[in-house]
């Protein structure tokens, strides 16, 4: 019995460790900014996590998540690569150094070596960026299946948290103690962020998890009865709630997590007799419309859609996507070697076109994907196009495995849809460079990855 409980405890360790983990993310990892003062606790933290998550790292975890691994290592060693400094006849030969190369000569600084990022600092803040979510790589991977599919209530109790701090921050103070971040949308329902894109993003990826909660790994009438209401409630709750944040990408991202909870829920007809239900599940459905649509209504009309009144704002053509063209050449200026990690916003300014010139700058692409070219080149695109062929023959392998009675499938078809809503907000903003966005990430990857479906027949090797 010692030998058991002694056991049980060693295994539940990673567990309860990622648990505490999360935690500390959501409440201290809610923006993207380098100069956020939390990272100075949050990114040691991260640190400490790892390190406990690799003293109980086997061989075995690493071989069953060898794929992940080698991603994980693929992104680390280009970021590695791009802090070396470099001789100054191999440095002049990549594309766009020529205006630093001048600057060079006429200050006589001689034969200066530098990396290949034009912006060390920035590139040493996106590897050490990487702590956060590796933390949960190693966590996560020692997780066995009943583990991985607890984390959900996880998630869950996170976002209806941040949720509701949205909520009471729509009707408080615009710059009360409700707002954890100095930069923020002041006014707006970020929750736990500081943009209220990504409490949008965090919000809009509740519905897919909700409709699994409501319908996965059931055992009884009770809980399809009360977990089936509780869901239902909760969406409904949500609709306002991504409504009052104030994000135009929210909504659009909302909308593909609303139509991915019905692609999601499996009616668990083997338990509920049809006898007894009759039209029950239809009046549930009937009742949950009414209810969405009288709290979107009530939303609109009481001026706190804010989503809703900038989705028909003049500023719709914003100053964001008026950038993308000059940001795709500059892309090109610096192929293929890219301008380095964490270099958008000085090298942006090199080449900025006069007409965006104002009181403000750009922090980001707010296109993840046009900024991951313009800063890492060919490398980080392969690197990108491997990760997106992956994906694709997880999330193939998830929708064509059977259901049955299990709950891998429709974990993994959860995972699967949760990575598309971040790579459909990336077209217009930067999740993922959130850490605690990032980390719900890894997690929707762990819940794809097809260690339970067969990992030799989709994932590469």
């Amino acid at each position: 019995m010692a030998r058991l409980k002694s056991r049980f405890s060693s295994e539940a360790v990673p567990f309860w460790a990622l648990v505490v983990f999360l935690a500390l993310v959501f409440l201290m990892g809610g923006g993207a900014r380098a100069d956020i003062q939390s990272l100075v606790i949050l990114r040691p933290t991260a640190a400490l996590f790892c390190g406990i998550g690799l003293w109980s790292l086997t061989r075995a975890h690493v071989e069953t998540y060898r794929f992940l691994f080698g991603m994980a290592g693929a992104i680390i060693a280009l970021l590695v690569a791009h802090l070396i400094p470099l001789p100054p006849s191999v440095w002049a030969m990549f594309p766009g150094r020529g205006l630093v190369s001048d600057i060079d000569t006429m200050a006589g600084l001689g034969a200066v070596w530098r990396p290949i990022t034009l912006v060390p600092w920035g590139a040493r803040n996106a590897l050490y960026s990487l702590l956060v979510p590796l933390a949960v790589l190693i966590l996560g991977v020692q997780l066995d299946k009943e583990q991985k599919y607890r984390l959900l209530f996880v998630v869950l109790g996170i976002g209806l948290a941040s949720g509701l701090l949205g909520l009471l921050q729509s009707i408080s103070d615009p710059h009360g103690p409700l707002y954890f971040y100095s930069i923020t949308n002041n006014g707006a329902a970020v929750g736990f962020f500081s943009n209220r894109n990504h409490q949008a993003m965090l919000l809009a990826s509740l519905f897919p998890m909700l409709a699994v909660y409501a319908s996965a790994g059931l055992q009884s009438e009770e809980q399809v009865a009360v977990r089936g209401w509780g869901a239902l409630a909760v969406s409904a709750v949500l609709v306002p709630l991504i409504l009052v944040t104030g994000s135009r990408a929210g909504l659009f991202v909302g909308l593909v997590g609303l139509a991915s909870a019905g692609l999601l829920y499996q009616k668990p007809n083997t338990l509920v007799s049809r006898k007894r239900t009759g039209g029950t599940g239809n009046v549930k459905w009937l009742a949950i419309t009414l209810v969405v649509v009288c709290l979107g209504g009530l939303t609109v009309l009481s001026s706190r859609a804010v989503a809703f009144q900038r989705l028909w704002a003049s500023d719709i053509t914003e100053e964001r996507f008026q950038r993308w063209p000059s940001i795709a050449a500059m892309a090109w200026k610096y192929f293929p070697f890219g301008s380095g990690a964490g270099s958008f916003v000085e090298v942006f300014q090199i080449d900025e076109p006069n007409r965006l010139l104002g009181l403000s700058y750009a922090n980001h692409a707010h296109n993840d994907w046009l900024e991951l070219m313009m800063t890492m080149g060919l490398p980080g695109l392969l690197l990108l196009l491997v990760s997106l062929w992956a994906f694709a023959r997880a999330t193939r392998a998830a929708f064509r495995a059977p259901l049955g009675e299990g709950r891998r499938a429709p974990f993994a078809r959860l995972g699967a849809v949760i990575l598309l809503i971040f790579a459909l907000g990336s077209i217009g903003d930067y999740p993922l460079r959130t850490p605690s966005l990032a980390c719900l990430f890894v997690v929707a990857v762990l819940w794809l990855y097809p260690s339970d479906l067969g990992v030799r027949r989709v994932v590469p090797n």
